[in-house]
Order: structure tokens, then C-alpha cells, then sequence
């Protein structure tokens, strides 16, 4: 389980930190049904800790625990919250 006061406290020890950018591709799931984000990493696919040209797969209390930040196209906000935001 992943708490707020666990998110918080790996922030500010440092052990999550705000240097890094993953761009998040789909899900996928394991043979047990346990959800994963299937993750293209900024580290490309020559890195010894990458496998799978690039990608990744990061279970669901992991991102629940490390993702400090996100970003969506403008597109995949609801309509009736873009325009209270105004964009077009």
C-alpha cells in the first residue's frame, strides 16, 4: 500500500526525485492479471538496465509511489473541464 506520507517521505530523502521523464505506452497485464505500464524510457534501449528495445514495465503501486508529475495532450482532457480551463 502506498501512502501519502510513504510518497512523501521517499521525496524528501531523496529517493524519488524529479530528474527523470518516462512516457507512459499502454498496459499491459501478467499471467497472475497484475496491471503494469508498459513505459518507454528516457535511457533509450542500449542500457544494461533496459530490455525490450527501451521498454519497460513498472507495476501499479510503483508509479503510484515514484510519479510526482504528469502531462497530457490537451485532447484527453474532458470537455466540460477544458473549457472551465479555457483551452482550446
Amino acid at each position: 500500500s502506498v501512502s501519502q506520507q510513504y510518497r512523501q517521505d521517499e521525496f524528501e530523502n531523496f529517493t524519488t526525485t524529479d530528474d527523470h521523464l518516462m512516457h507512459i505506452m499502454g498496459l499491459v497485464k501478467d499471467q497472475n492479471g497484475n496491471k503494469y505500464y508498459k513505459v518507454k524510457n528516457s535511457w533509450g534501449n542500449n542500457s544494461d538496465r533496459i530490455g525490450n528495445d527501451g521498454f519497460i514495465h513498472m507495476s501499479e503501486s510503483y508509479m503510484r509511489l515514484k510519479t510526482i508529475s504528469i502531462t497530457v495532450h490537451k485532447d484527453a482532457i474532458p470537455k466540460e473541464i477544458a473549457k472551465k480551463l479555457e483551452l482550446k
